[in-house]
C-alpha cells in the first residue's frame, strides 16, 4: 500500500513539532556500519514473530490456522513467512535465516526455518499469554493432553478469541480435522508399506515405524478431540426445576403491574407539578421531593422492566441458556427498588408516605376519590388509591400490611396499602428465586455459554470463555496456570 506525500508530509511534520528535530534531515546509518547487537535482540525477534502470528490469525476469514497444514492448507509457518515478505520484500529469505539462527541451533538441513517452527509450535502461546498479560486474545486448541500416552500433538490450532462464534466446532471438524485426518492416514499407509520393506535399512525402517505410531496417535487424538467437541456441543440443563419456572412465570405479571402503577404515578406529579409550579408543589409535598423521585425514576422504571424480563427469561425451559447478569435484578428489588414507606427512604414505597398523607382524605370509603373535587385534588387522590387489579395480589401480604399497621381486618386498610403489599409480594417472591440461582457470577456466565451447547460470548471475557476448553484438556495447561 503507498503513502501518499501529503501524509508523509504530515507525518514529518508530527515528529517535528513532538521531537524538535526535522526528520527530513535524520542520517540513517548503513546496515553494515551497526557492530553491535542488541542486548534483547533474541526477545525483539520473539515480539516481531508474535506480531506477525496475531495479523495473520485475524486477516483469516474463520480467524484459524493450523500449526501443521496439508498440502492445501497453508499453516502458522508458512503464514509468518507470508507476514515476513510482506514487510522485508526482497530480503525477506535473509531476514527469516538470520531469525531462525538466533532462535536455535537446529540445522535446515531438512526443512527451511526448523528453530522457527520449534518455537511457533512450543513456545509462541505462552509467550502470547505473558505478553497479553495472562489474557490471551489468540487461543491455541491442541489434542495432545487427551492422551496420557499421546505420541507428539494430533492436531493444533490458532483461533482468534475475538472471531469465536457457536460454529466453532463444525468449522475445525469440516474445514481442519477433515483434511488432516485423510493426510494421516495416507502417511500412516506409506509409512506401514516402509516399515515392512525389507529393502530398506534399519534406520529408515525405524523412521518409518516413528512415524507410523506417531500417525495413528494422531488420529486417536483427533477422535478424542471429536468426542470432547461433541460433548461441549451438547445442551446443559441449567439448575433451575418445573417449580422454580412456574415461580418466575406467575411473578412477571406482577412485576408488569407494580410497574405500571409505578410509572402512572410518577407521571400523576410530575403533571402535578407543570401545573402548579415548583412552589406549590413544594409546599404540597416538601422541598426535596421531587427531587428524588426525579432523580431515582429512571432507575426505578428501567430496573422494573428488566426484573420482569428476567421473570420471563427463567420460566423458559432449563435447557435454554439465559444472561448472567439478570439473576442480580431478584436481589435487587429488595436493597434498591422496594424501599420503605419511611419518607427517609430512597426506595420506590418512600413516594407512599406523601401519598397517603396528601391524597387519603380525598378518599371515599369505596377508596375512590369523592366526587365534585378540583382537578388537583383528583389527581392528589389518585396517588393514594389501591391498584387497578387487587387480584393479582395474594391476600397473604394485605394481612402483613395490616399487621405492620397494626390493623385488624384488611378492609379497614388505606387503599395505598395494595402498592404496598404487591411490593412486599414481588419481594418475598424475588428472594425465593434469588436463592435457587448460583450467587457467583461466573458460575451463571459459565451456565449462558454452555446451556444450549457451548456458545462463546466476548462480553464476558478469555477467562470465562476457555474455561470449558480448559476443563476438556483442549488448551495448553497454561492456561489453567496463569489465564483462569
Amino acid at each position: 500500500m503507498s503513502i501518499s506525500e501529503d501524509v508523509i508530509v504530515d507525518v514529518q511534520n508530527e515528529i517535528a513539532a513532538r521531537t524538535a528535530e526535522d526528520p527530513s534531515n535524520r542520517k540513517v546509518p548503513e546496515p553494515e556500519t551497526i557492530s553491535e547487537v542488541p542486548d534483547d535482540l533474541e526477545e525483539q525477534i520473539k515480539s516481531l514473530i508474535h506480531h506477525f502470528a496475531v495479523n495473520a490469525v485475524r486477516e483469516e476469514d474463520d480467524g484459524t490456522i493450523p500449526l501443521e497444514g496439508t498440502e492445501e492448507q497453508a499453516d502458522m509457518l508458512d503464514r509468518i513467512i507470508e507476514q515476513f515478505e510482506d514487510a522485508y520484500g526482497e530480503y525477506a529469505e535473509d531476514r527469516l535465516v538470520e531469525v531462525d539462527d538466533i532462535l536455535g541451533a537446529e540445522s535446515a538441513a531438512d526443512e527451511a526455518y526448523p528453530n522457527l517452527r520449534s518455537f511457533i509450535e512450543d513456545d509462541l502461546f505462552a509467550y502470547h499469554v505473558d505478553t497479553m498479560e495472562n489474557t490471551p486474545i489468540l487461543w491455541e486448541l491442541s489434542t495432545e493432553r487427551l492422551l496420557a500416552d499421546a505420541s507428539g500433538e494430533g492436531f493444533a490450532c490458532f483461533v482468534d478469541y475475538h472471531q469465536l462464534d457457536a460454529s466453532l466446532f463444525d468449522r475445525l471438524s469440516n474445514e481442519y480435522l477433515e483434511p488432516r485426518k485423510a493426510d494421516l492416514r495416507e502417511r500412516r499407509s506409506a509409512a506401514n508399506q516402509r516399515r515392512n520393506d525389507e529393502s530398506l535399512s534399519t534406520s529408515e525402517r525405524a523412521d518409518a515405524t516413528d512415524e507410523f505410531e506417531f500417525c495413528s496417535s494422531a488420529l486417536e487424538q483427533i477422535a478424542e478431540l471429536e468426542e470432547v467437541m461433541q460433548e461441549l456441543g451438547a445442551t446443559s440443563e441449567r439448575e433451575f426445576d418445573a417449580d422454580d419456572r412456574e415461580r418466575v412465570s406467575e411473578l412477571a405479571p406482577k412485576v408488569a403491574a407494580f410497574h405500571e402503577e409505578t410509572a402512572e404515578r410518577i407521571g400523576t406529579l410530575e403533571q402535578l407539578r407543570e401545573m402548579n409550579g415548583e412552589d406549590w408543589f413544594q409546599d404540597t409535598f416538601s422541598d426535596g421531593f421531587w427531587d428524588k423521585v426525579n432523580e431515582w425514576r429512571d432507575e426505578w422504571l428501567d430496573a422494573l422492566k428488566e426484573l420482569e424480563h428476567a421473570c420471563e427469561e427463567y420460566a423458559k425451559p432449563s435447557d435454554e441458556p439465559v444472561e448472567a447478569h439478570l439473576a442480580d435484578l431478584f436481589d435487587y428489588f429488595n436493597w434498591r427498588l422496594k424501599g420503605s414507606d419511611h419518607y427517609s427512604s430512597t426506595g420506590i414505597l418512600f413516594m407512599t408516605y406523601y401519598f397517603e398523607r396528601e391524597g387519603a382524605d380525598l378518599l371515599n370509603e369505596d377508596g375512590e376519590p369523592f366526587e365534585n373535587l378540583t382537578e388537583d385534588e383528583q389527581m392528589l387522590a389518585s396517588l393514594a388509591t389501591g391498584v387497578d387489579d387487587a387480584s393479582i395480589i395474594d391476600e397473604e401480604y394485605l394481612e402483613q400490611i395490616a399487621d405492620d399497621e397494626d390493623v385488624d381486618d384488611i378492609d379497614d386498610l388505606p387503599p395505598i396499602a395494595e402498592f404496598k403489599a404487591l411490593a412486599e409480594e414481588i419481594d418475598d417472591r424475588c428472594q425465593t428465586v434469588d436463592k435457587q440461582v448460583p450467587s457467583d457470577w461466573s458460575d451463571r456466565a459459565l451456565s449462558e455459554i454452555t446451556t444450549a451447547g457451548y456458545h462463546p460470548n466476548q462480553k464476558h471475557g478469555v477467562a470465562i470463555n476457555i474455561t470449558p476448553l480448559a476443563e476438556h484438556n483442549i488448551v495448553p495447561e497454561v492456561v489453567e496456570n496463569r489465564v483462569l
